[in-house]
């Protein structure tokens, strides 16, 4: 190895050194003296501490072996030895994987260092997760005490784990500015717990047909005295990294339990509510004994208190989670796989994992216009598969109308997310549930199962040979309007309309578009729905919608009826697959009662 820098130190005077047995290399307490020896003696410029840790280390060593684990050590400290033996640097070994190297602040030499570990690593065959990360310390201060110069390293280190792009950081004062902030926060949210400062709010989950609610979910929140309500984004990642998450769920667990009760109690109206569940609990405690004990101590049906696990989890310790799914069903829970899509997606996760429900995450079709169709193409396979695999899917951030024909369109009708409902308070949802028709999941379930044989969930005409028969049968119930349209051109003729109705008489020829946007120019379509209508109402989007689908497809919508703004449910009935060679559509519009 060729040294970088012309700057060395003569032999230190002979000292009572203390080496690690393993390694060979500096103990912690030897290798702090010897640098401050040489800051004292020498008062070197440009010189600098590094760290060396080998990330995920705890798992090499538990997938490979302790024998293994420690010829990997051995190795690299032989080589970092002979750099100290040839350039006089200093080297330490502080334990488990953590190396120490007092050397000149040089660039090109640290990452010399740096690559030459990634060999040793790399000649063991192993992955890229393994690899090392070196936090710098240059030192600017020699009198500050090495043990705070150490530290100091290991700060950098520690802001690259997960960061495969990365493996190089030198120290910032900012980044101790951070970890203060982190330490204040953990303090805080250890005294704000039992303070009562964390409370749970309630996004409702519902049939997006009928807007019934079928289940919630429980959304950690803190009020802070002080500051008011923090977004569980500035607290959940800090307590996830300290490994204290496990704490704050286990007293949000428990919350819900005690909501559930109180609502029994009262008789009021009762919903299953789902709560998170991070690996980091379920490599903490035991989850499903936990859960157990509190459906036994608040005297509640294991039914109302469902389990969401992140796909995530599946990904990062998936027999772990594999374990802990199947003793939650024993002991009567549901469990849901959550943000499907949003990172780790795999079939293998829904082939090995016992789940019962899907959430789909919305982020997972975020899409523009070159790659709308394709994005559309893929969530509609996802969805068929999940129901062959006789999964309930729920489709979580849903925000606009359009989403929700979508996703109706493709079997998918549990749904969550602001167009529906916003987490809420929990006297806020005890409101709602008063007022708001629910839906039993199991039954919902059982009924999705049994009829529909994990294929077609929607309204399907099969049995109905054309659309002509379709308006026949339409005919029969009390409508606003009747119409036909031709998917391929956009041709829209209304055939029965409701003398309530003001816009154009029965007969009339015309394109969709026109139609619909002529609608909403004359004040007809609610003005906080005309958004959304009009993209709905688009030729192309209905188009793909309808072509090749033997389903119904639904929309809501308020309408200006005989002067005043009602909800009407506006249906697409293909009949027999829609084509190109058969693209006629019956279009009912009629008001919306309690069951659409």
């Amino acid at each position: 190895m060729k040294n970088t820098t012309d700057k060395t130190f003569s032999a230190l005077p002979p000292v009572t050194l203390t080496l690690d047995p393993l390694t060979g290399l500096l103990s912690r307490n030897s290798f702090l003296e010897q640098v401050r020896i040489r800051l004292d003696q020498d008062a070197p410029k440009d010189w600098c501490i590094a760290t060396i840790d080998l990330e995920h280390f705890k798992l090499f060593n538990d997938w490979y072996g302790q024998e293994a684990g420690d010829r990997l050590l051995k190795n690299i400290a032989d080589y970092l030895k002979r750099i100290q033996d040839c350039y006089h640097y200093t080297v330490g070994y502080f334990g488990n994987d953590d190396f120490f190297l007092f050397l000149p602040n040089d660039n090109g030499l640290i990452r010399l260092v740096f690559q030459t570990v990634c060999d040793y690593v790399q000649n063991q065959e192993q992955m890229e997760g393994f690899l090392p990360i070196v936090g710098v310390y240059p030192i600017t201060d020699s009198e500050r005490s090495v043990g705070t110069m150490c530290n100091y390293a290991q700060i950098a280190a520690s802001t690259l784990k997960g960061k495969f792009s990365q493996r190089i950081c030198y120290f910032e004062a900012a980044m101790v500015e951070s970890l203060e902030k982190k330490q204040r926060v953990l303090h805080e949210i250890n005294n704000g717990i039992p303070n009562g400062e964390f409370v749970f709010y309630l996004q409702p989950k519902c049939d997006s047909r009928t807007r019934k609610i079928t289940s919630m979910e429980a959304l950690v929140r803190w009020i802070h005295p002080k500051r008011g309500l923090i977004s569980p984004n500035e607290f959940i990642p800090i307590l996830e990294k300290s490994g204290l998450i496990t704490r704050l769920d286990m007293y949000i667990w428990n919350s819900v339990c005690q909501t559930l009760r109180r609502w029994q109690d009262e008789h009021k109206p009762v919903v299953p509510i789902s709560i998170n569940i991070s690996i980091i609990d379920i490599e903490n405690i035991d989850v499903p004994r936990y859960l157990s004990s509190l459906t036994e101590q608040y005297h509640l049906d294991p039914k109302y208190l469902m389990a969401e696990i992140t796909e995530t989890a599946f990904a990062e310790n998936n027999a772990a989670v594999k374990q802990t799914i199947d003793r939650l069903h024993k002991k009567g829970f549901t469990v849901l796989m959550d943000d499907f899509g949003s990172g780790y997606s795999s079939l293998n996760m829904l082939k090995d994992a016992n789940i019962d429900i899907l959430k789909l995450d919305m982020k997972f079709v975020e899409m523009n216009e070159e790659n709308h169709n394709k994005g559309i193409q893929i969530m509609d396979s996802v969805i068929s598969m999940a129901h062959r695999l006789n999964l309930l899917i729920v489709a979580e951030g849903v925000e606009t109308s359009a989403q929700v024909s979508m996703l109706q369109s493709m079997n998918c009708l549990c749904v969550q997310g602001y167009y529906f409902y916003r987490p809420m308070p929990i006297t806020d949802a005890e409101q709602l549930l008063s007022q708001t028709p629910i839906e039993d999941y199991h039954e919902l379930r059982t009924s999705f199962a049994q009829q529909h044989n994990c294929e077609e969930y929607l309204v399907s005409y099969e049995t109905l040979p054309s659309v002509s028969e379709s308006i026949t049968h339409i005919l029969e119930e009390n409508t606003l309007e009747l119409a036909r349209f031709n998917v391929i051109t956009g041709e829209y003729v209304t055939i029965k309309k409701n003398p309530f109705l003001t816009d154009d008489a029965a007969g009339t020829v015309q394109n969709i578009h026109d139609y619909s946007h002529r609608l909403v120019d004359q004040g007809l379509i609610h003005p906080d729905d005309a958004e959304d209508y009009l993209l709905f109402m688009q030729p192309e989007h209905l188009q793909h919608l309808l072509l090749h689908k033997q389903t119904a497809v639904f929309y809501t919508v308020r309408r200006k009826v005989d002067g005043l703004y009602v909800r009407i449910l506006i249906e697409f009935i293909t009949g027999l697959a829609c084509s190109e060679n058969n693209p006629y559509v019956a279009v009912v519009r009629r008001v919306a009662d309690d069951s659409d």
